[in-house]
């Protein structure tokens, strides 16, 4: 059966506009829209009703009322005015979308004022379709065996998409867009899925006593007690907070989350290059911020306390990477204390021994209410020694990210092997520890 004996056959039980016709056969033909297909088979189904009238076939009238009144087709309603037809005026709605196609316009419109608080580069529309009106698309294709269509759903976010597209001057994007838009057109519900803008950057702490992250009070959990000064927080400023703010006031997204490439004890400085780190910021308003500018505020705003340095926009998957542990290579400058003097022979025996260690070490009890337990391998692959005091030594560690450098120190009660303590034969204490650099391939 051909196409166009199909399209009779359709318009003698339903009403279809153009795009609910021209979908049926979506797939057939390119480089035009369903809206488009609809219009084409219609006009091509009145030219051959029309010959065929002329001949003198009386069904073929019937086929160009059809056409007239359940294709809404003009060129079918002027053609039997031509013939001397009167066509009979019937009000309609397409059976399928129920007249949704006539107000693309109007959708796009509503759509493009949500958007107009926004900041965004791309979009892409996602469309909730009614049930019942999908079950009817199926019920039709069955019926008539059509093979060759697409889901009301595709056509309406791809049409309303073109048009909010060219109302906005912004492209769609279908893998990673700015904004998502889900819309039921049916009901004409627009909402906003704003999806996160990720600045990446190195920082360096400066002091020691600041945590990386908020620390919630273990005692109120947050919500403010005599222990935390009402604050809800064990420390007052973190390095995520310090440059998150100012960020977030650029911004004007609803709340910000840190990622750090591995992270430093309160006690720790961040010195040399600094560690990579992204802040995301949830459903920003701006996303085309002068990076210099935020550089410059933070580091006014932070007071020599924290710096960071080559702010640049990433993505979701430079998370990915700098979390990836193991990946980075770390240089660490830990300053160590024994219980008793040690001799020139021990802290070269020490400075062999850790060059090319593998380290052995079980989750360090302090970390182990947070950190699943398990024996990871590390490897370092240089340490060099120089004396400090007697008793006192610094060391400069190369090694792989995540490294617990304290436990190496201090042994960890067996639970980190080989450790400091253990080649020397004495006990032994981290007295202060520095992160010299921290070196991930292409960050």
């Amino acid at each position: 059966m051909s196409i166009l004996e199909k399209t009779g056959q359709l318009l003698e039980e339903y009403a279809l506009c153009d795009h609910c016709l021209g979908r049926q056969f979506a797939l057939l033909g390119h480089g035009f829209s369903n809206d488009e297909r609809g219009k084409a088979i219609k006009q091509l189904l009145v030219l051959e009703s029309c010959e065929l009238a002329l001949d003198g076939k009386e069904d073929a009238r019937n086929t160009l009322q059809l056409i007239a009144t359940n294709g809404f087709s003009k060129i079918a309603t002027e053609t039997l005015k031509e013939m001397g037809v009167e066509v009979k005026e019937e009000e309609k709605e397409c059976y399928l979308c129920q007249g949704v196609f006539n107000a693309l316009d109007d959708l796009a419109r509503d759509v493009t004022e949500k958007l107009s608080e926004f900041e965004f580069e791309s979009l892409l529309i996602g469309v909730k379709a009614r049930e019942d009106i999908e079950n009817r698309e199926d019920e039709l294709r069955a019926k008539f065996n059509i093979k060759w269509g697409e889901s009301i759903r595709c056509e309406l976010s791809r049409e309303i998409g073109k048009r909010v597209s060219q109302i906005t001057n912004r492209r769609v994007n279908y893998e990673r867009p700015d904004i998502l838009v889900l819309m039921d057109p049916f009901a004409n519900i627009v909402r906003l899925q704003v999806n996160s803008l990720f600045v990446a950057g190195r920082y360096r702490k400066l002091v020691r006593g600041i945590p990386q992250t908020k620390w919630i009070c273990r005692k109120c959990r947050g919500r403010g007690c005599p222990s935390c000064n009402w604050t809800g927080k064990m420390y007052q400023e973190s390095v995520e907070e310090l440059i998150a703010e100012p960020l977030l006031e650029m911004i004007g997204g609803v709340s910000t989350k840190f990622h750090g490439a591995g992270r430093e004890d309160v006690d720790a400085r961040v010195l040399g290059s600094g560690r990579p780190f992204v802040i995301e910021v949830k459903s920003p308003k701006k996303r085309l911020i002068d990076l210099k500018e935020a550089e410059m505020k933070i580091n006014q705003r932070t007071r020599g306390k924290v710096e960071v340095s080559n702010l640049q926009f990433s993505s979701k998957n430079f998370v990915k990477k700098i979390k990836a542990e193991g990946q980075a290579e770390k240089l660490y400058k830990v300053t160590v204390e024994f219980e008793r003097d040690i001799s020139d022979e021990e802290l070269t025996k020490l400075e062999k021994e850790l060059s090319g260690q593998v380290i052995q070490q079980l989750t360090p009890l302090r970390v182990s209410h947070r950190r699943s337990e398990k024996v990871r391998e590390k490897h370092i692959y240089e340490a060099r020694v120089q004396r400090k005091k007697q008793n006192r030594i610094e060391i400069l560690i190369r090694s792989q990210g995540g490294l617990y450098v304290k436990e190496l120190v201090t042994g960890d009660q067996g639970r980190t092997t080989p450790n400091i303590s253990q080649i020397v034969g004495t006990p032994a204490k981290c007295v202060e520890l520095d992160v010299l650099d921290v070196n991930i391939e292409g960050c």
